[in-house]
């Protein structure tokens, strides 16, 4: 029963967070959007959470949003870039997180064949105020 409840409430946080995210009138072009379900961690410092889904948003002025979805939610923001159109690894540059301060490190999602979806991801960056290490790894199903 409480995993029913838990799912259903993820799933409408993702529904909320990709709608907002798509109706918003000022973010320029998205070259991807994208979200997954899966399982992965994410590690702040010395608490670790299960990570349940990913939504991720990169755009063609180059910069990028990550919602890293648990029992808290994260946002992070940064810049992104790949060798070429046909490369399924995207690298990110992180620079800041909304939730927890200031961050400082990189990643990078890895994409289906199809290079329209997120088949995982892994991220290790620094808090700058606190200089914890935070890192997280997701692979979808």
């Amino acid at each position: 029963m409480f995993m029913q409840k838990y799912s259903a409430i993820v799933s409408m946080a993702l529904c909320v967070v990709i709608a907002v995210s798509t109706f918003a009138a000022d973010d320029p072009p998205a070259s991807l959007v994208a979200s997954a379900k899966g399982e992965g961690t994410i590690k702040l410092g010395k608490e670790e959470y299960k990570l349940n889904a990913v939504v991720v948003k990169l755009f063609a002025d180059g910069k990028a949003e990550l919602n890293l979805i648990t029992d808290i939610t994260v946002f992070i923001t940064g810049s992104w870039s790949r060798a070429n159109e046909t490369d399924k690894t995207i690298d990110l540059k992180i620079t800041s997180s909304v939730t927890g301060g200031n961050l400082d490190g990189g990643g990078k999602i890895f994409l289906t064949d199809d290079r329209k979806s997120i088949s995982g991801l892994k991220l290790q960056m620094v808090s700058k105020a606190s200089r914890k290490t935070v890192t997280a790894e997701f692979v979808a199903k």
